[in-house]
């Protein structure tokens, strides 16, 4: 156990996903706005603690307890134990902002967290590996599967339903049928 701001006691094993990114501070008492990756703030606002990294003073990652939220303007704001001025919470803008995996909403049955994609084996429906998920792109108008492909190389992967046929997380695999030239 290593000790983070406001007292809290936090385990090194707690898994962590990444879900926005601090875009400013919100008032004069030191709240941060965060923009959620999905676009959708519901979730981020179940958060009891905060993992931040990055920021104007770039350093260790450190676990916030949320003291306050509530959605403003798109956004998730945030009272966080310890940043208790404009100044400190002005410091962590830019920084990549995650959740405890235990505090993340349920999801419904086909819809996933990117971070579960990331080491999926990708397979054409005949089930001939096409490689492996390195990485997920946002995107404007659908996101992108970044594939270390089988051949070699690097490929992006279109996240839609007419190039992916299905994905099962539990199973680690994603089946499918890339666009032409792919």
């Amino acid at each position: 156990m290593e000790e983070v701001p406001g007292g809290e006691k936090h385990d090194p094993g707690v898994s962590f996903i990444e879900v926005g990114r601090v875009i400013g501070l919100h008032g004069a008492r030191g709240k941060v706005k965060v923009a959620a990756f999905s676009g959708d703030t519901s979730g981020l606002l179940a958060a009891k603690s905060l993992r931040i990294d990055g920021g104007r003073e770039p350093g260790a990652a450190r676990v916030y307890e949320v003291v306050t939220a509530h959605r403003a303007g798109g956004c998730a704001v945030f009272s966080l134990k310890g940043i208790g001025t404009a100044e400190a919470a002005g410091a962590l803008s830019g920084a990549v902002v995650s959740m405890r995996r235990d505090e993340l909403p349920p999801l419904p049955e086909d819809e996933f967290y990117w971070a579960d994609l990331v080491g999926c084996r990708v397979v054409n429906e005949e089930g001939i590996p096409l490689g492996e998920v390195i990485a997920v792109e946002a995107g404007p108008a659908h996101d992108w599967l970044v594939v270390a492909r089988a051949c070699g190389g690097e490929g992006l992967l279109p996240v839609v339903a007419a190039f992916l046929r299905s994905v099962d997380v539990a199973a680690r695999r994603v089946v499918a049928v890339p666009p032409e030239g792919w």
